[in-house]
């Protein structure tokens, strides 16, 4: 053979394989049809994403602005009825409340028991029957959880019970602040 004919022969082999390739690529849809199947399904979701800093976060939520509370001579304090207390879901998809965090401001103090303590300026108090800490898990407890918004149960109560002060050497005539409470939610419920 000679070498125009050699040259030929690899052409010809050449365009055969690429025709070759060209009609697999034509006919494979073809083929998802050749048994049968004349339908296929493509899944749709939807999830809310962590929330972000500022009015356009992923999820809405109000608390109260402001636990008042009221000390009286035997060091019990009274705090607004739970009907004034609440958490508002604001977003359309359930919420609950995943933790309760309890910052102290000093001079005050924040433990367990007042009654145990011999610091100064010493408070105690629950919510919805839970003891004020530092980080107060309620990720797995039904009780946080919140329907959407406009629902029959959007909302949390606040029924803040056990309230004390003990041993107080601050001047408490005017409100003074002796904590925040950053109220962690996510979406969903909690199981």
């Amino acid at each position: 053979m000679d070498a125009i004919s050699n040259r030929s022969l690899k052409a010809r082999v050449g365009a055969l394989a690429v025709s070759l390739v060209m009609a697999t690529a034509i006919a494979t849809p073809a083929l998802a049809f050749a048994d049968g199947t004349t339908s296929q399904s493509t899944e749709v979701t939807i999830q809310s994403v962590t929330p972000g800093p500022g009015p356009d976060g992923n999820l809405s939520f109000k608390v109260p602005t402001r636990i008042p509370f009221v000390a009286k001579a035997d060091g019990t304090m009274l705090a607004p009825s739970a009907d004034t207390l609440k958490i508002q879901n604001l977003s359309v998809f359930p919420i609950h409340v995943e933790n309760m965090a309890v910052t102290e401001q000093s001079p005050f103090k924040l433990v367990p028991d007042v009654e145990k303590s011999t610091d100064a300026n010493v408070f105690q108090f629950t919510v919805n029957g839970l003891q004020a800490a530092a980080s107060v898990d309620t990720s797995i407890n039904t009780a946080w959880n919140m329907g959407y918004a406009g629902s029959a149960n959007n909302t949390i109560s606040l029924n803040i019970t056990d309230a004390k002060i003990a041993r107080v050497t601050t001047d408490i005539t005017t409100p003074q602040k002796a904590a925040t409470i950053t109220w962690t939610v996510a979406s969903g419920a909690a199981q």
